[in-house]
């Protein structure tokens, strides 16, 4: 269960819609962002498909992917926490009604911002029978493709005729994220889920834990995490904290409220552990990843080398006869608790079939191959916690301007204006639109001038320099007046021949032959409109096969149809192929 050998967390497994069931509305929360995870999520989400094939670098894959996830998907995330992409495509256009920005109003010491922090997933799924199904999911790892060593844990759920006050934290979560929707079809379907989940029956399916609680911290006191054992109990038995942040009043605390002769272990990061240093801490053990695998040695031998440290949030708390643990997105630091908004899972199991000694047994390979070491406090250099004053809090303060964008339209192309509420004039910053090389000098009134359709956006990028100090980071601000043909655009730049039409088509169909004869190569764009004719009987026993048994199909062939009528690159005879069967499915 917790062998990191063994036991990886796959994203899009965690997502995938359950056999026979398709995704209705996913929910999701992220604290940082990263664009193309996302499209990863979407094709996990509404193709059922893994995101490590090579099918997935194909334009057609993708575009489908987030044609039939857009209006399905609705992703928070913290503001000024989207990394930008090494390589940006006009298809992030598709993304923009799918990412919502939160801004983290609570109030915390030091003058630092409080952030949205949790990483959740609420899934409702859908059968051909109407049935719905729910899946809670909560992790550590933000919706990125960084390799740290995460947790999550996910459980399924069905409505019943019964009210349950149980899922009350997860509601209100719900409810807090609905304030930041700007999208007003969006924002009802999660509120029709809040209602819906007021009936919803989880089961946590394991041998090993007995019960749950969902755990909400940040929004509002009725539903802090200090109000549960684990932060309020002055006799806490044996304990470990998993964390790769720490601020030392909190770990401070933790030893002040467990038993004298109790056990305490601390799993965090090597750079992490200077706060504690000199600290009285009894009992307590620390331990960080070895260097080996912090700089890059692969724990699986089929995957890829890349740095990794800890980023799981754990903590497990063993009493008489029964044992807590809690999982999630909460640190053990100050602004975790005293700010940050964040989201956990406390589950429970008897202490004979779940404990610390398990666990660690578990994590540290027992002991062959340990990928931990125990950290000896007197060899950890004492330095200077971090003030919180850098660029990241630069990135905070402009996602917290009152801002606005529109559109004017030219006669061959658009400018794009950009308002803030405020000028920085100690730091060197620019702006620019994601899918655009024009850069300006931040200011209270920007203009971007000649643009293409396709180079409006609602993300920018924002890069703030100060010394040899920089940090890049994407913000979204609200556009007005954008084309309501944009998307279109982005279509018609992938469909932009007539093999690729085929593609598309037979994506839509589930053409496997003609789908995987074309990504062999046995198609090119520059193959003659005759080429058609030789796949025409393959795409009509296919059409055939949608028309009896998939008729919403011809939806998506009808706006494909309409969306590139004067692109020259829809066949010959295939619109009339297409309006035959139209018609048979209209008299039926």
């Amino acid at each position: 269960m917790l062998n990191p050998k063994k036991d990886r967390l796959d994203y899009g497994s965690i997502l995938s819609p359950p056999q026979n069931y398709q995704l209705d509305f996913a929910i999701g929360a992220t604290y940082s962002l990263d664009l193309d995870a996302l499209v990863g999520a979407s094709i996990s989400l509404g193709l059922s498909a893994e995101n490590d094939t090579e099918l997935n670098k194909n334009p057609i894959f993708l575009l489908e992917a987030l044609r039939s996830t857009g209006d399905k998907i609705a992703l928070f995330c913290e503001s000024g926490q989207i990394k930008l992409p090494n390589k940006t495509t006009t298809l992030y256009i598709l993304l923009e009604d799918m990412v919502f920005q939160v801004t983290n109003s609570n109030n915390v010491e030091y003058s630092r911002y409080a952030s949205f922090h949790p990483k959740v997933w609420v899934l409702r799924y859908i059968n051909d029978k109407k049935e719905i199904l729910y899946r809670f999911a909560v992790l550590s790892r933000n919706l990125t493709f960084d390799r740290n060593w995460d947790l999550s844990f996910s459980m399924d759920g069905s409505i019943t005729d019964s009210k349950t006050d149980k899922n009350n934290p997860l509601i209100k979560f719900l409810e807090f994220l609905s304030g930041f929707s700007t999208d007003g079809d969006k924002t009802d379907k999660i509120r029709e889920i809040m209602n819906e989940l007021e009936n919803v029956e989880f089961k946590l399916d394991s041998n090993v834990f007995e019960g749950f609680d969902f755990i909400l911290n940040g929004v509002g006191a009725e539903y802090s995490i200090q109000n549960h054992q684990l932060f309020y109990s002055n006799s806490l038995e044996n304990l470990l904290i998993m964390s790769p942040f720490l601020s030392k009043d909190v770990i401070i605390d933790f030893n002040n409220r467990k038993k004298p002769n109790s056990k305490a272990i601390l799993i965090t990061r090597l750079n992490s552990l200077s706060p504690l240093k000199d600290k009285k801490l009894d009992n307590f053990e620390f331990y960080a990843l070895k260097d080996d695998v912090v700089d890059g040695e692969s724990l699986l031998s089929e995957e890829y080398s890349q740095k990794q440290d800890i980023h799981a949030k754990m903590y497990i708390v063993e009493k008489r006869n029964y044992v807590d643990l809690y999982l999630g997105s909460l640190n053990a630091s100050h602004n975790a608790l005293f700010g940050n908004v964040e989201f956990m899972i406390k589950l429970w199991a008897k202490k004979r079939r779940f404990n610390i000694n398990k666990v660690l047994k578990n994590i540290f390979n027992d002991g062959k191959d340990n990928p931990f070491q125990m950290v000896n406090m007197d060899t950890i250099k004492s330095e200077p916690e971090n003030d919180g004053n850098d660029l990241n809090l630069i990135v905070k303060q402009i996602v917290r301007l009152n801002s606005s964008a529109n559109v004017i339209s030219r006669n061959d192309s658009f400018d794009l204006e950009v308002e803030f509420d405020k000028d920085y004039d100690d730091y060197d910053i620019e702006i620019q639109p994601l899918l655009s090389n024009k850069k300006v000098k931040f200011s209270r009134k920007i203009i971007f001038k000649d643009l293409d359709k396709v180079q409006l956006s609602e993300f920018f990028i924002i890069t703030i320099t100060k010394d040899d100090d920089s940090i890049r980071r994407i913000i979204k601000i609200p556009v007005d007046n954008l084309p309501e043909d944009r998307q279109n655009d982005v279509v018609s730049n992938i469909i932009n021949d007539k093999t690729a039409f085929i593609r598309y088509v037979a994506f839509l169909l589930g053409d496997e032959y003609i789908l995987s004869s074309i990504e062999d190569g046995d198609y090119s764009s520059d193959k003659s409109d005759t080429n058609f004719t030789v796949e025409l009987p393959e795409l009509y026993e296919k059409m055939l096969k949608a028309a009896m048994y998939e008729p919403e199909k011809f939806s998506e062939l009808e706006f494909l149809i309409k969306t590139l009528s004067k692109d020259n690159v829809i066949p010959e005879g295939f619109e009339e192929l297409h309006d035959t069967f139209k018609r048979v499915i209209n008299d039926e």
